[in-house]
């Protein structure tokens, strides 16, 4: 398991355990389509090596 963990800029910290390296790599590659435009979140994954910061790339869409 990997352990991925998220920190909002306000503090708060989730730990998600994802089951392969592969499975890390489309989290990070998709998360970001999750987030509103001008969210941020930071990511880090020690066992793999990687931080950094993903960018929301949502926007909202309004649906009649």
């Amino acid at each position: 398991m990997y352990k991925v963990k998220l920190e909002s800029f306000n503090g708060s910290t989730k730990v998600i355990s994802l089951p392969s390296r592969g499975a890390v790599a489309q989290f990070v590659s998709t998360y970001p389509t999750t987030l509103p435009v001008g969210v941020s979140v930071k990511i880090a994954c020690d066992t793999l090596g990687i931080s950094g910061t993903l960018r929301g790339t949502s926007t909202l869409t309004k649906s009649n």
